[in-house]
């Protein structure tokens, strides 16, 4: 099954939108949110907007870098028609992921919410151990030596070697 790429947008807008800040506002009414209230967030907490904004900049240049990369249709489907080594993939292999758990850690220091800090390590657990590896084994087998080199010369995180 193809989606056309003027629809990739649209779609990636809404599930960044659920994952990104309708989850972590749901989490955050699970217990108590700390440096609020009346309904509001004491200063130290709004520290946490200006990390969420990175991370969702850092998360729509990675998706904008891979936009520009569609066809004019994508499969939608798990096997990456191509390995991305450019622009945010220069300082991360999976720069989504540290842009996602970047949000996540802002909304934490938001809320103030312990709850929320609970799911940024349980989705920072499951990323690294479980996700990432199946990924990685995948671009092994997909690219070969291709993705040897590239697995040589950025961290998993951050960083260049």
């Amino acid at each position: 099954m193809k989606l056309p790429r003027r629809a990739i947008p649209i779609v990636w807008t809404a599930i960044v939108l659920v994952i990104m800040a309708l989850l972590p506002w749901a989490v955050s009414l699970i217990g108590p949110r700390y440096g609020w209230g009346e309904a509001a967030p004491a200063a130290w907490n709004t520290v946490g907007l200006a990390v969420v904004a990175a991370g969702l900049a850092t998360y729509g240049w990675c998706l904008a870098f891979h936009y520009l990369t569609y066809d004019e249709a994508v499969d939608l489907g798990f096997d990456p028609p191509h390995l991305v080594v450019d622009g945010p993939y220069q300082y991360s292999r999976n720069p989504m992921y540290v842009a996602g758990l970047s949000a996540w850690l802002g909304w934490t220091v938001f809320y103030g919410s312990p709850a929320v800090l609970v799911a940024l390590v349980l989705l920072w657990a499951v990323f690294s151990f479980r996700v990432i590896p199946s990924e990685e084994r995948q671009l092994q087998a997909i690219f070969a030596e291709e993705y040897a080199a590239y697995k040589a010369s950025v961290h998993r995180w951050l960083g260049r070697r």
